[in-house]
């Protein structure tokens, strides 16, 4: 079910740290709001003071030290944030709604954590979709086993240790190591499933969650299109189109895994992507650009891609293959122009630092070919005209669209943020997020005061039925919803 395989957690592991997480949860739901999200918050501040974590995230993903920080650690600041706050309280708190046949009732709808929540992570983001998707889970009052990709665990086993350093609750958040039998172990035991990763993998995770009929959250990957009209301005999107498409080596989910760019300007926005691309920084941690590529397998598909592709007649205007002169799995960061719609760096998930470029006639056909795709996770339309791209943004069949910008629709962390189509179910942030990992419960009661005709209306709406209370009723009806 995971990516690859890894050492520990066999199935008795797992079902010894669901069942301390099982014991320690109803303690932690317990606790009030306000208790929950300061814990947390005293989290996140000790991973932002804590100087070796952005180094370790950059050791062990191989990504530059600005996006360890400005990615990963920001992120995890600023989701602790948002839904430990006023917006977090609020999705959760006790709602009531009248209703006009019985106005003597009121409900109250409470939501309730549902118990032990499994994180499978994947190995791209060793903190932002690891520990940074059990922020949701946790604060709406559950227990979680995060189960770290086997490539990157140092990361989440810091946390762990962090977890303790803060004081905060034994068995509430723990680790478990491990690769398929550990996943399969945690669908298996769990109360309920978030997973980021293949959607190969993902369907596995489903599919499983679904004989249990327990809930499922999954982001699988994405084929985001970059829509470039005419009248865009072409400097900054070709700016945004380089960092939008190597940024984490282009190993991002919501990344500018295409660019669809109309006809009459491709040719400059070519030259500018060009330009920009051969500035960048190649190397290992520290003060680069982009680093490696963290699996063989991924360089190995990235050279298919791109032999695919000139077979069918695109351009390979800047890279093209896998930098030997470089400690590591590198893969120069290639621009591809003239792809045609049929490529398979077009269609499938890249994954890698390719971007492949698409002349298209008009907005309806990169329109069409977006929508062609069995993905739907990101994308954007660029445009000087804020109408005409808002208008084609609403076309397009995918969880969410960036208008003249790349990527930061992921630190919109009070907007819903998930894929349709092939690209997952549910979704991660916004204060709706945390309702997803509680199970609503609806208590009907009398409105105080309304004791005696509640005791009255039950008298004449229950046995016997009587054709005068059934005249009454009709013309209250009639009344209500004329």
């Amino acid at each position: 079910m995971t990516d690859a395989k890894g050492e520990g957690g066999t199935t008795a592991d797992v079902n010894d740290a669901v069942a301390r997480a099982r014991a320690a949860q109803p303690s932690w739901a317990s606790l009030p709001w306000r208790e929950r999200g300061r814990l947390m918050r005293r989290l996140a501040a000790r991973a932002r003071a804590d100087e070796g974590l952005a180094q370790l995230i950059s050791s062990e993903a191989g990504k530059p030290l600005f996006e360890a920080v400005g990615f990963e650690i920001a992120y995890l600041c600023e989701v602790t944030r948002f839904l430990s706050g006023s917006a977090g309280r609020g999705a959760l708190a006790e709602t009531r709604r009248a209703s006009l046949i019985f106005p003597h009732k009121r409900a109250r709808v409470t939501w309730q954590p549902h118990g032990v929540v499994a994180v499978i992570g994947p190995w791209n983001f060793p903190l932002l979709n690891n520990f940074g998707d059990a922020v949701a889970p946790l604060l709406a009052g559950n227990s979680v086993l995060l189960k770290p990709s086997p490539h990157t665990p140092r990361t989440s086993r810091r946390l762990q240790n962090l977890w303790h350093e803060c004081g905060l609750p034994d068995g509430v958040f723990q680790v478990v190591e491990g690769g398929a039998e550990t996943s399969n172990a945690l669908v298996d035991a769990c109360d309920m499933v978030f997973f980021t990763g293949s959607l190969a993998a993902g369907g596995q995770v489903a599919a499983r969650a679904g004989e249990r009929l327990i809930p499922c959250v999954a982001e699988l990957g994405g084929k985001s299109a970059m829509i470039v009209l005419a009248d865009a301005d072409l400097r900054t999107a070709a700016h945004a189109a380089v960092w939008g498409a190597f940024a984490g080596a282009g190993q991002v989910c919501i990344r500018v895994e295409r660019a669809l760019v109309e006809e009459p300007v491709a040719e400059e926005f070519v030259r500018r992507v060009v330009e920009e691309t051969a500035k960048l920084r190649l190397g290992n941690g520290g003060d680069v650009d982009v680093g490696p590529v963290m699996l063989q397998e991924q360089v190995e598909r990235c050279e298919r891609l791109v032999a695919d592709a000139v077979a069918r007649g695109a351009r390979v205007v800047a890279g093209g293959e896998r930098r030997q002169d470089l400690s590591g799995l590198f893969f120069s960061p290639t621009v591809l122009d003239g792809v045609p719609p049929e490529a398979k760096v077009a269609c499938e998930e890249t994954f890698g630092p390719i971007l492949p470029i698409v002349r298209v006639a008009d907005a309806e056909n990169a329109i069409r070919l977006t929508n062609a795709s069995h993905l739907g996770l990101s994308g954007s339309v660029w445009s000087r005209d804020q109408t005409r791209a808002l208008a084609v943004a609403r076309r397009l069949e995918t969880g969410s669209v960036c208008l003249n910008d790349v990527l930061v629709n992921y630190f919109f962390v009070s907007a819903p943020l998930g894929g349709i189509k092939n690209s997952g179910l549910g979704f991660r942030h916004g204060a709706e997020s945390l309702r997803q990992f509680c199970t609503p419960r609806t208590i009907v009661e009398d409105r105080p005061l309304f004791g005696a005709v509640a005791g009255w209306l039950r008298g004449q709406l229950g046995f016997p039925y009587r054709s005068s209370v059934l005249k009454i009723l009709r013309r209250l009806l009639k009344v209500i919803y004329r």
